[in-house]
Protein backbone atom coordinates (compact mmCIF):
# COMPACT_ATOMS: atom_id res chain seq x y z
CA UNK A 1 0.00 0.00 0.00
CA UNK A 2 1.21 3.48 -1.33
CA UNK A 3 -0.19 6.08 1.00
CA UNK A 4 0.50 5.76 4.62
CA UNK A 5 -3.05 6.62 5.67
CA UNK A 6 -3.85 3.29 3.94
CA UNK A 7 -0.96 1.52 5.33
CA UNK A 8 -2.43 2.85 8.67
CA UNK A 9 -5.58 1.32 8.26
CA UNK A 10 -3.92 -2.15 7.71
CA UNK A 11 -1.82 -1.67 10.91
CA UNK A 12 -5.20 -1.18 12.19
CA UNK A 13 -7.21 -3.77 11.07
CA UNK A 14 -3.87 -5.90 11.55
CA UNK A 15 -4.24 -5.44 15.08
CA UNK A 16 -7.90 -6.17 14.90
CA UNK A 17 -6.67 -9.46 13.97
CA UNK A 18 -4.08 -10.73 16.26
CA UNK A 19 -6.01 -13.83 17.08
CA UNK A 20 -5.62 -15.01 13.76
CA UNK A 21 -8.81 -14.71 12.75
CA UNK A 22 -10.72 -12.21 10.49
CA UNK A 23 -11.97 -9.11 12.36
CA UNK A 24 -15.65 -8.83 13.18
CA UNK A 25 -17.68 -5.66 12.05
CA UNK A 26 -18.39 -5.22 15.93
CA UNK A 27 -14.53 -4.87 16.34
CA UNK A 28 -13.87 -2.10 14.58
CA UNK A 29 -14.33 1.41 16.91
CA UNK A 30 -14.41 4.74 14.95
CA UNK A 31 -12.62 6.47 17.67
CA UNK A 32 -9.87 4.11 16.52
CA UNK A 33 -9.45 5.44 13.79
CA UNK A 34 -10.88 9.04 13.75
CA UNK A 35 -8.20 10.56 11.64
CA UNK A 36 -9.12 8.60 8.75
CA UNK A 37 -13.26 8.12 8.79
CA UNK A 38 -13.64 11.12 6.12
CA UNK A 39 -12.30 8.42 3.48
CA UNK A 40 -13.28 5.43 5.18
CA UNK A 41 -16.42 2.94 3.93
CA UNK A 42 -18.06 -0.16 4.88
CA UNK A 43 -19.47 -2.38 2.22
CA UNK A 44 -21.71 -5.77 2.86
CA UNK A 45 -21.92 -8.40 0.23
CA UNK A 46 -25.28 -9.11 -0.71
CA UNK A 47 -24.61 -11.26 -3.54
CA UNK A 48 -21.53 -11.52 -6.02
CA UNK A 49 -22.73 -8.75 -8.06
CA UNK A 50 -23.49 -6.71 -5.74
CA UNK A 51 -21.27 -5.02 -2.66
CA UNK A 52 -23.86 -2.26 -0.80
CA UNK A 53 -22.32 0.40 1.02
CA UNK A 54 -23.33 0.42 4.49
CA UNK A 55 -21.43 3.54 5.28
CA UNK A 56 -19.37 6.16 3.55
CA UNK A 57 -17.27 8.97 4.91
CA UNK A 58 -18.09 12.46 3.79
CA UNK A 59 -14.90 13.36 2.03
CA UNK A 60 -15.25 10.23 -0.14
CA UNK A 61 -19.13 11.46 -0.70
CA UNK A 62 -18.03 14.84 -1.32
CA UNK A 63 -15.69 13.88 -4.05
CA UNK A 64 -18.73 11.77 -5.66
CA UNK A 65 -20.78 15.06 -4.54
CA UNK A 66 -24.06 12.02 -3.67
CA UNK A 67 -24.39 9.52 -0.69
CA UNK A 68 -23.30 6.69 -1.13
CA UNK A 69 -25.27 3.84 1.61
CA UNK A 70 -27.56 1.15 0.02
CA UNK A 71 -25.46 2.00 -3.35
CA UNK A 72 -23.74 -0.87 -5.44
CA UNK A 73 -20.07 -0.17 -4.84
CA UNK A 74 -19.76 -1.65 -8.37
CA UNK A 75 -21.68 1.06 -10.04
CA UNK A 76 -18.11 3.21 -9.47
CA UNK A 77 -16.76 1.00 -12.29
CA UNK A 78 -17.38 0.30 -16.10
CA UNK A 79 -16.76 -2.86 -18.43
CA UNK A 80 -13.73 -4.83 -17.53
CA UNK A 81 -13.02 -2.46 -14.47
CA UNK A 82 -16.52 -3.52 -12.98
CA UNK A 83 -15.65 -7.26 -13.64
CA UNK A 84 -11.80 -7.02 -12.45
CA UNK A 85 -13.09 -4.99 -9.18
CA UNK A 86 -15.97 -7.62 -8.58
CA UNK A 87 -13.52 -10.34 -8.56
CA UNK A 88 -11.03 -8.89 -6.25
CA UNK A 89 -13.62 -8.51 -3.78
CA UNK A 90 -14.79 -11.75 -4.25
CA UNK A 91 -10.81 -13.19 -3.57
CA UNK A 92 -10.45 -10.56 -0.86
CA UNK A 93 -13.87 -11.95 1.03
CA UNK A 94 -13.03 -15.72 0.72
CA UNK A 95 -9.47 -15.78 1.33
CA UNK A 96 -9.72 -13.33 4.19
CA UNK A 97 -7.19 -11.15 3.03
CA UNK A 98 -6.32 -7.36 2.62
CA UNK A 99 -6.15 -5.94 -0.91
CA UNK A 100 -5.82 -2.65 -3.29
CA UNK A 101 -6.76 -0.82 -6.14
CA UNK A 102 -4.75 2.33 -7.69
CA UNK A 103 -7.54 4.33 -9.92
CA UNK A 104 -7.96 7.44 -11.23
CA UNK A 105 -10.72 9.61 -10.66
CA UNK A 106 -11.99 11.94 -13.02
CA UNK A 107 -14.27 14.99 -13.06
CA UNK A 108 -16.51 15.56 -16.55
CA UNK A 109 -13.99 17.98 -17.50
CA UNK A 110 -11.32 15.67 -17.19
CA UNK A 111 -9.36 16.63 -13.96
CA UNK A 112 -8.04 13.43 -12.55
CA UNK A 113 -7.43 12.41 -8.50
CA UNK A 114 -4.80 9.34 -8.36
CA UNK A 115 -6.44 7.13 -5.62
CA UNK A 116 -5.67 4.09 -3.63
CA UNK A 117 -8.73 1.65 -2.48
CA UNK A 118 -7.85 -0.52 0.00
CA UNK A 119 -9.97 -3.07 1.10
CA UNK A 120 -10.18 -5.54 4.00
CA UNK A 121 -12.24 -8.40 5.05
CA UNK A 122 -14.69 -8.62 8.11
CA UNK A 123 -16.87 -10.96 9.35
CA UNK A 124 -20.81 -9.28 9.72
CA UNK A 125 -22.97 -10.19 12.62
CA UNK A 126 -23.63 -13.79 11.28
CA UNK A 127 -19.98 -14.74 11.55
CA UNK A 128 -19.67 -14.80 8.21
CA UNK A 129 -16.50 -13.15 6.06
CA UNK A 130 -19.40 -11.14 3.79
CA UNK A 131 -17.86 -7.26 4.92
CA UNK A 132 -15.41 -4.88 3.62
CA UNK A 133 -13.96 -2.05 5.53
CA UNK A 134 -12.63 0.08 2.94
CA UNK A 135 -10.42 3.46 2.01
CA UNK A 136 -10.46 5.64 -0.95
CA UNK A 137 -7.10 8.09 -0.76
CA UNK A 138 -6.66 10.35 -2.89
CA UNK A 139 -2.46 10.23 -3.75
CA UNK A 140 -3.08 13.66 -4.57
CA UNK A 141 -4.42 17.26 -4.01
CA UNK A 142 -8.28 17.31 -4.15
CA UNK A 143 -7.86 21.13 -4.59
CA UNK A 144 -9.55 20.78 -8.10
CA UNK A 145 -12.00 18.74 -6.80
CA UNK A 146 -13.77 21.85 -5.08
CA UNK A 147 -16.91 22.19 -7.45
CA UNK A 148 -16.24 19.27 -9.85
CA UNK A 149 -17.73 15.61 -8.89
CA UNK A 150 -16.01 12.57 -9.75
CA UNK A 151 -18.29 10.73 -12.67
CA UNK A 152 -15.59 8.32 -13.28
CA UNK A 153 -13.20 6.05 -11.55
CA UNK A 154 -10.99 3.95 -13.44
CA UNK A 155 -8.48 0.98 -12.71
CA UNK A 156 -4.69 1.53 -12.90
CA UNK A 157 -3.36 -1.00 -10.91
CA UNK A 158 -4.66 -3.85 -8.79
CA UNK A 159 -3.08 -5.34 -5.81
CA UNK A 160 -4.71 -8.31 -5.09
CA UNK A 161 -4.64 -10.70 -1.54
CA UNK A 162 -1.68 -12.35 -0.77
CA UNK A 163 -3.58 -15.92 -0.37
CA UNK A 164 -2.43 -18.88 -2.70
CA UNK A 165 -5.34 -20.88 -3.94
CA UNK A 166 -7.69 -17.76 -3.58
CA UNK A 167 -6.54 -15.53 -6.37
CA UNK A 168 -9.47 -14.10 -8.40
CA UNK A 169 -11.37 -16.91 -7.22
CA UNK A 170 -9.25 -19.91 -8.45
CA UNK A 171 -8.82 -22.88 -6.35
CA UNK A 172 -5.51 -24.40 -6.10
CA UNK A 173 -6.79 -26.61 -8.96
CA UNK A 174 -6.51 -23.80 -10.90
CA UNK A 175 -10.23 -23.53 -12.28
CA UNK A 176 -12.17 -21.26 -10.78
CA UNK A 177 -15.64 -22.71 -9.18
CA UNK A 178 -18.56 -22.15 -11.90
CA UNK A 179 -16.57 -20.14 -13.91
CA UNK A 180 -17.51 -18.55 -16.69
CA UNK A 181 -15.01 -16.52 -18.97
CA UNK A 182 -15.15 -12.83 -19.57
CA UNK A 183 -12.86 -10.57 -22.14
CA UNK A 184 -10.37 -11.36 -23.14
CA UNK A 185 -9.85 -14.98 -20.90
CA UNK A 186 -8.71 -17.32 -23.53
Amino acid sequence: MKHAQSRALHSYWQTLRMSGTTPERADVEPQDIASLLGYVFMLRRIDQGHHVFRLAGTHFCQLYQREFRDQNFLSLWRGHDATHIQALLESTLAGASPSSVVARASSIDLHQLPVEISFFPLKGPEGVVDRVLGLYQPLDDIEDFTNRAVVRTSLREIRPPAVPGHLFGVTASGRAPNAELVANDR
